[in-house]
């Protein structure tokens, strides 16, 4: 069975995202099978492998409404990536519809069922909030991967979302584990960054990844052109990080 792996932070601009792009398309260099659904009605994930989301009519909502993989997964011949993309309808099915199902935290897990059997990976990304698209995505995982940006209140943001799994935990899904901490948009030139490092290994050393994902204009270059950096640039030191996390995630297997 498939492993389902969340990307969350309440915070936003943590490299959220651009860790699930990246992350799903060095698993599947590696020689995984690999979805990656967005739950961020922002859509920037779609956006990362060049999918103009503001058009797509098959998206993350009809994947909830039960539509068929088939239809709604957009596969990626490049990566080799599967995507079910997301946009602003996201949002409002949220508000309109999801109040009216009598499980609304189970929804996305019920979706994903049984299309997860056909892949060794499903990567959720999550929005920066702790909200229902949030909490779907936790009870819908095995385990979170939760980016921490190098920056000031790096830690009162992992102190909250850490908060949010241990109630999914003791409410819906028990089994739900912290894949691990990943260090995200480091800059050793910085004092601040090297502080935030060495705080974060102190309080979660058990459970921080080794891969530390650097500052590198190459990432966001690859998402100005709409692909992963680790196909785009594969030797970019962003690049590398994200190969070597996605080795760190196999080996947990």
């Amino acid at each position: 069975m498939g492993r389902v792996i969340s990307i969350s932070n309440q915070k936003g601009g943590v490299g959220k995202t651009t860790t699930a792009i990246n992350l799903s398309a060095g698993l599947s260099k590696l020689g995984r099978k690999v979805l990656l659904i967005d739950m961020d009605p922002q859509g920037n994930a779609g956006r990362g492998f060049g999918i103009d989301v503001t058009g797509v009519k098959n998206t993350t909502v009809e994947l909830l409404l039960g539509h068929d993989l088939g239809k709604v997964g957009l596969y990626d011949e490049a990566t080799k990536v599967t995507i079910v993309p997301s946009n602003l309808r996201l949002a409002s099915y949220w508000a309109s519809e999801a109040g009216n199902i009598e499980k609304p935290y189970f929804i996305l897990k019920d979706a994903i069922k049984d299309i997860r059997n056909q892949f060794d990976y499903v990567i959720v990304d999550c929005p920066p909030s702790l909200g229902l698209l949030n909490i779907n995505a936790l009870v819908a995982s095995d385990s979170v991967i939760i980016p921490v940006q190098c920056e000031y209140f790096a830690m009162e943001a992992v102190a909250a979302i850490l908060s949010s799994i241990a109630s999914i935990q003791r409410n819906y899904n028990p089994d739900l584990k912290i894949e691990g901490l990943l260090l995200t948009m480091y800059d050793s030139r910085t004092k601040l960054a090297t502080d935030v490092m060495t705080e974060v290994k102190s309080l979660f050393k058990e459970t921080m990844f080794h891969s530390v994902v650097p500052r590198n204009i190459s990432v966001a270059e690859a998402i100005a052109m709409g692909q992963p950096v680790t196909y785009w640039r594969p030797s970019a030191s962003g690049s590398l990080a994200y190969f070597a996390l996605a080795r760190e995630v196999i080996d947990h297997e």
